[in-house]
């Protein structure tokens, strides 16, 4: 027996000297934050109004990882009795089947009286909802352990660092063993969820460290009893995709808070394959960029920290020139709305802006002015969806690390651009005009949304991806479905899932430019063929569809406004067309050219149609966000083996006048006391502009021309003149005329 003692006494001490599970030796704390950073944020605290504000103002219940009120956060749970929930449940099955979040009880513990609906008033009981309410409150308790925890560090009172132990000694008591798959064993349902709940444990563990509420004993059940089991159980499942992301961050970041070296060598293998093998080359991260982009990096960021504070640079490691964590800044940036929402093209919330608490972070570590910029005009008030956004700084990060935004912090020069990975298109007009055009593969959280656009004009999104609702509601199949989309469906199908990235075009210069794109996977057997081409500040999207066979091709556009069709004259009685969720108003029967306008506070998006032959045009409404909030929808439907369509989109606002027509083959815009002159592959006998290029554009005022553009050509002639005459190395060449 006295063997026994000598040998766990020797135990214990060789853990409190510091060689416990590797030779790790830095100064705590280390994980979040080093002790440097801790005594400048205890300055800052003193005399920067908003780190004070961020750390002292009641938030409320805050969302995870939120960065403000935590004096508040940690007061609440200071005099809590800490009871930790069984396993948790899946959060995205907390959902109406109109796609609304359900109402949290305030108490965050599961009820017996169900959960209702802020939208529909339904309500909703059971074991599965039960569960993703335990999902939220285990979430809180990880935040709270954090938050009381930072608030030891900051304040040296004893009474925060002994809550926190008790949150972190009572799960260690609880801990049922490890993952062994991605949906069994640990105490969150997904092991996705265990990361995400564990790092803010860990980082709470590691400012706690040398508090003196922590026994030896109790370190040694909460790291053999809780995080080395979390992380052998994330190693097992691995580190593919997003989920990936995440677990490696957690294993790395326990690895650094319990000193353990294996744990952290894993992590940053782990951390570089996935930028060599999985990032984007373009920067992007291939699943989505509102939500799935975001969200390994602000994984990524948690182990970042904690491996700069051990010597290991991981901000400035790239796989490649430009191809590292620098680059997932960067590009977004490139690929935001003016308004810095962000697309919400394939899965994803469809409200999703610029993530200012992450770029907090990546400004303080890279000091680059253009990070500053994002900054600086993201916390600018700005409506957003009818709100007022708030100008105050936000995020953990912005009260740990936050910089001044002072100085000259010039905005970078945003052009168009394409991500190949993603196969994404952006168009950019010099006025704020955006219109992206997915081309791309379907890839994880991926949608049928093949040769799909957006426009966001005149400040405001006006036709939108809306994203999905949450997983488990019963509406997702309606935004994973092709006719929620911007794009062509063929006989009331979705898309097949797609391999190919076929950009067939991407050129042009300040005025004029062009995308095209085709595919034969998306539809088999038949060839779809989409350009998406800008003409100043307006937009011509022209689809031509091929096959052996006889299809019915549906042609969708979602916007924003009011409609108003033009059409009273061809009105039918109304045929529904099958679509689930689309609920058809009025029906024409077209011969020729026809056009249609959303408007809204007078101002909107006009539709010129320029096809020849019969159309079946059909108004109806559709699912938004949700399936509550409702948008207008045209649904232009063709008919045979193959199929055109020639639109023009034209943002307006009250009091301008734009015509748009066909003129010898040329797509004529008359806007601003201007003509656009477009060539598009073809024109008549006597048309006035000639061209070897596949796209052209002549702008005339009156019957002067004053710019020429040619795309993937050498010159263009107007009226026996010629405008433009490109080099031979040239692909696309644009100037205005002498």
């Amino acid at each position: 027996m006295r063997g026994r003692s000598v040998i766990a006494f020797a135990f214990v001490a060789l853990f409190a000297s510091g060689e416990w599970g590797g030779a790790m030796k830095a100064e705590r704390p280390s994980v979040l934050l080093n002790a440097e950073e801790l005594a400048r944020l205890r300055e800052e605290l003193k005399t920067v109004v908003w780190k004070r504000a961020l750390y002292e103002e009641d938030k409320g219940a805050r969302a995870f990882m939120g960065g403000g009120g935590v004096k508040p956060n940690a007061d609440r749970w200071l005099a809590a009795e800490v009871e930790i929930p069984a396993r948790s449940g899946h959060f995205h099955n907390f959902f109406c089947d109109d796609g609304t979040r359900l109402e949290l009880p305030r108490d965050l513990k599961p009820s017996p009286d169900g959960y209702r609906c802020p939208a529909c008033g339904r309500v909703y009981k059971g074991e599965k909802f039960d569960a993703a309410v335990r999902w939220r409150l285990h979430n809180e308790l990880a935040v709270a352990a954090l938050d009381l925890a930072l608030v030891y560090a900051v304040e040296s009172d004893e009474r925060y660092a002994a809550k926190a132990a008790e949150i972190l000694t009572k799960y260690a008591d609880a801990y049922p063993g490890p993952h062994t798959t991605y949906v069994e064993g640990g105490i969150m349902y997904q092991s996705l969820c265990e990361a995400v709940w564990s790092i803010p444990l860990a980082c709470a563990y590691d400012l706690i460290f040398d508090s003196g509420v922590l026994s030896a004993e109790d370190k040694i059940k909460v790291e053999a009893r809780l995080f080395k089991p979390i992380a052998q159980g994330l190693m097992k499942v691995g580190t593919h995709g997003n989920w990936g992301s995440w677990h490696l961050s957690a294993v790395g970041v326990i690895g650094y808070a319990i000193r353990d070296r294996e744990l952290t060598d894993y992590a940053i293998r782990g951390f570089k394959s996935q930028i060599a093998n999985q990032l984007g080359d373009d920067g992007l991260w291939p699943e989505s960029v509102h939500t799935y982009h975001f969200y390994p990096l602000n994984a990524f960021l948690y182990l970042a920290e904690a491996a700069l504070h051990d010597g290991t640079d991981l901000y400035h490691w790239e796989a490649k020139p430009g191809k590292g964590l620098e680059s997932m800044f960067i590009a977004p940036l490139s690929y935001m709305y003016p308004n810095f929402q962000l697309a919400a093209i394939n899965d994803g919330w469809f409200d999703s802006h610029l993530p200012l608490h992450q770029y907090e972070l990546a400004y303080a570590r890279y000091g680059d002015p253009v990070l500053g910029w994002a900054l600086k005009e993201g916390y600018k008030p700005r409506p957003r969806r009818g709100k007022q956004r708030k100008a105050d700084r936000e995020g953990v990060w912005a009260l740990l690390h936050g910089r001044p935004l002072d100085g000259d912090l010039p905005a970078p020069e945003l052009r168009s651009v394409n991500f190949p990975v993603l196969g994404i298109i952006v168009l950019r007009s010099p006025g704020g005009n955006v219109m992206t055009f997915d081309y791309g593969p379907f890839l994880g959280h991926g949608q049928p949304d093949k040769m799909g656009i957006t426009l966001f004009a005149n400040h405001r999104l006006l036709a939108a991806d809306y994203g999905t609702c949450g997983y488990g509601s019963s509406a997702l199949r309606w935004y994973t479905s092709t006719p929620a989309h911007n794009t062509v469906v063929v006989d009331g199908r979705s898309q097949a899932g797609t391999k190919e990235r076929n950009l067939t075009c991407f050129d042009g210069g300040p005025v004029f430019e062009a995308a095209e794109a085709e595919t034969l996977e998306a539809y088999p057997g038949v060839l779809h063929k989409r350009s998406v081409l800008r003409a100043g500040e307006n937009f011509v999207v022209i689809d031509n569809l091929n096959s052996q066979d006889e299809h019915v091709y549906d042609w969708f556009l979602h916007c924003e406004g009011n409609l108003r069709v033009d059409l009273a004259e061809h009105a039918k009685p109304v045929t529904p067309l099958s679509y689930e969720y689309v609920e058809e108003k009025e029906q024409y029967a077209v011969d020729g050219a026809w056009n249609a306008r959303w408007e809204s506070d007078g101002q909107g998006m006009s539709l010129f149609t320029l096809d020849a032959g019969q159309s079946l045009v059909t108004a109806a409404d559709c699912p938004a966000e949700t399936t509550v909030r409702k948008v207008p929808l045209l649904i232009v439907r063709r008919s045979g083996k193959q199929a055109a369509f020639t639109c023009v989109l034209v943002p307006y606002r009250k009091g301008s006048e734009i015509r748009c027509s066909l003129s010898d083959g040329l797509i004529k815009i008359e806007h601003d006391g201007m003509v656009d002159w477009v060539y598009a592959g073809r024109s008549g006998k006597g048309s006035p502009l000639r061209t070897d290029g596949r796209f052209a554009l002549v702008r005339t005022n009156g019957c002067t021309p004053i710019l020429a553009s040619v795309i993937e050509g050498k010159r263009v002639i107007w009226k026996g003149r010629v405008l433009l005459r490109s080099s031979d190395d040239e692909t696309s060449c644009e100037r205005a005329s002498e």
